[in-house]
């Protein structure tokens, strides 16, 4: 039998491993919530920009008619046709490249949810995603499993010092021995005193190493959580700063632009070029939009995860 701390100190150390466990599934959790809303929100703004995109091939398919109807009957060169068709064919050809980063997409988001089908957000979801002003950093499932890699490193140091104790051992015997009656018995303990004792020091002072450096590994990823909280604040607020421009005039100003100037080509006032110049800004304008309003909605999610919301 060893000594009866030694029982004690490897239960300890048992219990919390199983902590450590439970701690790992938590984090684990926490962190493919977090996958899960980036690829969703990843496809919701991809979707947006296939809309953007498919708008932008009506109304250049339209034009290019109106263009080919102008040149045979003489009003333009075949000029304006050409530079319609060139433009409606670049447009295609890039709704193919966000259909193929929507698929790669989809991929992920089957992998994060074990789902046998792909599947993509419903119309509409890239909306701007609301903050909650708490936070539970402190209880954040990086910090509890480093904690738990602490306690883990100070039952260790328990259990080693447990090497320095004695075992005990013990026997019973019954023996027959030849021409004696009746039988002899009796019993005998003993007790293992270790005597090596320099290597079971030089074991604790390892464990007690080791319980330093997972406690300075604690101090760095409370240090790291806290950076990584305020980088993603300053993001989101970088990036919301631009969306007010967007939400209350610029979305507004691309479609005045993008009407006005459909209509004035049209109407003989301005020409292609002119067209295609202010068709592009548009574009520009509502690509922005999106793409602000896509990395202001990844960052809301970083910051999601990092406060343990």
């Amino acid at each position: 039998l060893q000594y009866p701390t030694v029982y004690k100190a490897r239960k300890s150390l048992f219990q919390e491993q199983v902590k450590y466990a439970e701690l790992t599934k938590t984090r684990t959790e926490a962190e493919l919530k977090r996958d899960i809303r980036t690829v969703y929100y990843q496809l919701a703004y991809l979707q947006e920009r296939q809309l953007l995109y498919q708008r932008l091939d009506t109304l250049y398919s339209q034009l290019a008619d109106a263009a080919a109807l102008r040149a045979r009957t003489g009003e333009s060169t075949g000029l304006e046709k050409i530079a319609a068709e060139a433009r409606l064919r670049e447009l295609r050809a890039q709704q193919q490249q966000i259909g193929r980063e929507v698929a790669v997409q989809q991929q992920t988001l089957m992998q994060l949810l074990n789902a046998p089908e792909s599947l993509l957000p419903t119309e509409g979801s890239l909306q701007k995603l609301p903050l909650n002003a708490t936070s539970d950093r402190s209880n954040h499932p990086i910090l509890l499993l480093q904690r738990q890699n602490v306690n883990l490193a100070t039952a260790d140091i328990y259990l080693q010092k447990q090497g320095l104790k004695p075992d005990f051992s013990g026997r019973a015997f019954t023996q027959r021995l030849y021409g004696i009656s009746p039988a002899f018995s009796g019993f005998s303990v003993s007790v293992g005193v270790p005597i090596a004792g320099k290597s079971f020091r030089q074991k604790i002072k390892v464990a007690q190493i080791g319980s330093a450096v997972q406690q300075k590994q604690l101090e760095y990823q409370t240090l790291w959580l806290n950076t990584a909280a305020a980088s993603a604040q300053q993001e989101l607020e970088k990036n919301n700063a631009a969306l007010q421009f967007y939400e209350t005039t610029g979305l507004a100003q691309a479609d005045e632009i993008t009407r006005a100037a459909t209509a004035a080509y049209r109407a003989g006032e301005i020409s292609f070029a002119d067209l295609a110049q202010y068709l592009a800004q548009a574009a520009d304008i509502r690509q922005n939009y999106l793409d602000n309003l896509n990395q202001y909605n990844q960052a809301a999610i970083q910051l999601y995860f990092l406060n343990n919301q």
